[in-house]
């Protein structure tokens, strides 16, 4: 589905999950005035007859497969898009697993990839589990059964579609500062660091 840009221009912040970008979004978004984000996890299919699903790691039936860009609501997306845009909005910062997909790509001017390896996105996204009071073995086993699979097929070969690179090993201080320094120039921005 095509998305209609929206009337500020847009970085669209991609990765694997557990690799940093909802950190490294709010963190650029702290930075530059009047910068909004959308996070693309909000903007999922929530019915199982209009996404893929997958057989549940625990217990019977199927739940949605939310490593699969399919499971993605591109309305939702123009909705999340839409309701980011303020009046003082000067930037918005889309992240997400999906956010280097070409929808996301045709309206954004600068689009970047946070390269993580796999173990630590797995690491911090198990420790995420954890602190959520989730249980870290469904996440653990949906990595193995599905997850490893989905991000070498649908996410790894995005990055190469990606304006900048961000080594994700690096801190989040170093990667908010290779951001500005691509993006603060156009924006005429003043940055808060």
């Amino acid at each position: 589905m095509p998305l209609s840009a929206p009337p500020v221009p847009v970085l669209a912040l991609g990765g694997g999950a557990g690799s940093g970008k909802t950190t490294l979004a709010e963190q650029v978004a702290k930075a530059l005035p009047g910068a909004q984000v959308v996070h693309l996890d909000g903007c999922f299919h929530t019915a199982h007859d209009r996404a893929p699903v997958v057989p549940a790691i625990k217990g019977c039936g199927f739940v949605i497969d939310y490593s699969n860009p399919l499971a993605l609501d591109w309305d939702r997306v123009q909705q999340s898009v839409d309701r980011a845009v303020y009046p003082d909005t000067r930037l918005l910062v889309v992240e997400g697993t999906f956010a280097l997909l070409p929808p996301l790509r045709s309206v954004a001017r600068w689009t970047a990839y946070v390269d993580t390896p796999a173990d630590l996105r797995l690491a911090r996204k198990t420790l995420r589990k954890i602190s959520d009071g989730a249980d870290p073995e469904i996440s653990l086993r949906g990595y193995l059964a599905y997850g490893r699979d989905s991000f070498d097929r649908h996410v790894a070969p995005i990055q190469s579609t990606a304006d900048l690179a961000l080594d994700g090993t690096r801190t989040i201080a170093e990667q908010v500062q290779q951001v500005l320094e691509t993006v603060s120039p156009a924006l005429g921005a003043a940055v808060q660091v």
